[in-house]
């Protein structure tokens, strides 16, 4: 539980930060940034936490690897569209009913009280993501669409990083950090020779008001520590998947849209409503419920 928790704060840290930069940087070279570091981090844990390599870790490490860059590639374009604190939960919330999903078809059993909590934290991170009163528009389509493909991806990656070994430690962690760096590394260099492709991927980019924005120097900064904290926090999930339930371990992580919300409220004034704010008491409480369970 300890080890969710923790992992969930530091996810909410980073994506902050990780959105800033890609707000500032385009999502590409931001995602990019983000991703060397967080691969260097787990380099560094590597030795710390070791663990066994395996054909299944690398397997499977692959296979997480694939859906969780796709996914952060939707994720930060979401929070780069913003607004980032409606974006974040609603983005948690399809990747806790996911792995939720699976690890009930599998077989997976829970008591009573865990899944009224896991109903609770899904329920709160909903309530976050209901628009502001009066608004003119809620959560724009965009936000709408890249927010599912990003949830639903990310989901697909905590499956997959639960499917490896237990004996696996961070192993599976490297190599899905490691096949994001060299998918992204394709990426950018079809983007320099091809203008279908540059076309193409600037879908994933939202035109920003040059005076909300960070330097360019900041924003590298911020999305090399996101880098940082997101291979800590891999880390930690892998750990936590490790001695835990998939159900469980994906609704606790599902909460880090609380750091990645008052981040957003302290830096660029974004408000909660009654009903989020509500959400936010729920998705605390019911971590709670699920520590007692």
């Amino acid at each position: 539980m300890l080890l969710s928790l923790l992992a969930a704060l530091l996810y909410g840290i980073s994506d902050f930060a990780g959105a800033v930069g890609a707000r500032r940087l385009r999502v590409l070279p931001g995602t990019t940034i983000t991703y060397v570091f967080a691969f260097a981090a787990l380099l560094v844990a590597l030795p710390i936490v070791g663990g066994a390599w395996s054909g299944e870790s690398v397997l499977w490490g692959a296979i997480a690897g694939v859906a969780a860059i796709a996914g952060f590639l939707a994720f930060y374009a979401a929070l780069a569209a913003g607004p980032i604190s409606l974006a974040a939960p609603l983005i948690a919330v399809l990747g806790s009913v996911v792995p939720v999903i699976i690890a009930l078809v599998a077989g997976e059993r829970l008591s009573l009280p865990a899944w009224i909590a896991i109903f609770l934290a899904i329920v709160g991170a909903a309530l976050i993501s209901v628009a502001k009163p009066g608004a003119p528009t809620g959560i724009p389509s965009k936000t709408i669409v890249l927010s599912v493909i990003a949830g639903t991806l990310l989901g697909l990656s905590i499956v997959g990083l639960d499917r490896a070994p237990q004996d696996s430690g961070v192993t599976a962690a490297v190599v899905e950090i490691a096949v994001g760096v060299v998918l992204l590394g394709v990426i950018v260099g079809v983007a320099r020779v091809s203008r279908a492709a540059r076309r193409a991927l600037s879908v994933l980019d939202e035109e920003q008001e040059e005076g909300s924005l960070p330097t360019a120097a900041r924003a590298r900064l911020a999305s090399a520590s996101g880098g940082i904290l997101l291979g800590v926090a891999n880390a930690l999930l892998l750990a936590a998947l490790q001695s835990g339930s998939l159900a469980v371990v994906s609704v606790l992580i599902g909460l880090y849209p609380v750091g990645t919300i008052l981040l957003a409220r302290m830096v660029y004034r974004e408000r909660l409503n009654l009903l989020q704010g509500s959400g936010v008491v729920v998705a605390l409480a019911a971590s709670v419920l699920l520590a007692l369970s």
